[in-house]
């Protein structure tokens, strides 16, 4: 999402400074994009990217010390003068969620309007990138398994969030506005299944797996006990249902249709199945 909104915000015109670990990584390459070698554990680096910031994007990656990080950025970004904060969030975020990652979300939140800085929450839905995580099994078995049940969701394309978050950070009308973010069809994996297999000229099948199998699948990859009982947690939520809506926030904020899982899978082709070119 990050690279997607830089890109997005190169394409634009718009001038933007990005503070990355390993600036080798950064494929988000031009002249005119000012980069800070750094770490949001390490406050000089995070005062160096906040200099003469005005509007900043906070977009990080599920971790145990993720809420003091974001929190610590967003007090620092008051301090140095920010005046507006876009935050990658999720959709479960409210102040009645029990699992840890969208509550901590919610908290992190409320911590940014305690600074008094303009705000603008995004809460994306289930990302069509995790799909990536079964390419190589839907690539050579033609399947894929989760523990979702026949629950629904309408998958949002990461590339769509980034591009709504370079729109909120060099339009004006978004302070204090929280945007739901989700693609354009509510869908059961198993439907999800049948159209990828339609773009990858394949039978693909969606394989309802029980929590502890989903478990026993993740603890082969996830070495952290944290974000292993996070995950589980979470995508127990989504098996209950607590994504089962869609919202017209991507068509509204970009004025065109999101993602749809086709172009998604056209896109990723040659990682689900035979490259199309």
């Amino acid at each position: 999402m990050g690279r997607a909104a830089a890109s997005a915000l190169l394409n634009a015109g718009v001038p933007f400074r990005v503070l990355v670990r390993d600036p080798a990584k950064l494929t988000v390459t031009d002249p005119r994009v000012e980069v800070v070698t750094g770490d949001l554990g390490d406050p000089q680096s995070v005062l160096r990217a906040l200099e003469g910031i005005e509007r900043a994007l906070v977009v990080m990656g599920n971790h145990p010390d993720q809420a003091e990080l974001e929190r610590r950025f967003a007090t620092s970004a008051q301090e140095a003068g920010v005046a507006h904060l876009v935050k990658i969030s999720s959709m479960e975020a409210s102040a009645e969620a029990s699992a840890v990652l969208p509550r901590n979300h919610y908290e992190t939140e409320q911590h940014i309007v305690a600074t008094g800085v303009d705000w603008t929450f995004l809460r994306p839905n289930f990302y069509m990138q995790n799909m990536l995580m079964y390419a190589e099994s839907i690539k050579s078995t033609g399947s894929f398994a989760l523990p979702l049940a026949a629950a629904v969701t309408a998958m949002v394309d990461t590339q769509d969030v980034g591009d709504v978050a370079a729109a909120v950070l060099s339009g004006d009308g978004h302070a204090g506005q929280i945007y739901e973010l989700t693609g354009p069809d509510l869908m059961t994996f198993h439907e999800v299944a049948r159209r990828l297999g339609g773009v990858v000229d394949q039978s693909v099948c969606y394989r309802e797996q029980t929590p502890e199998e989903f478990r026993a699948t993740l603890e082969r990859f996830i070495s952290s006990r944290w974000q292993l009982d996070a995950v589980c947690e979470l995508f127990a939520e989504i098996a209950a249902g607590s994504l089962a809506y869609r919202t017209e926030a991507v068509s509204d904020l970009l004025g065109r249709p999101p993602t749809t899982i086709e172009s998604f899978a056209q896109r990723f082709s040659a990682v689900f199945g035979r490259d199309h070119g």
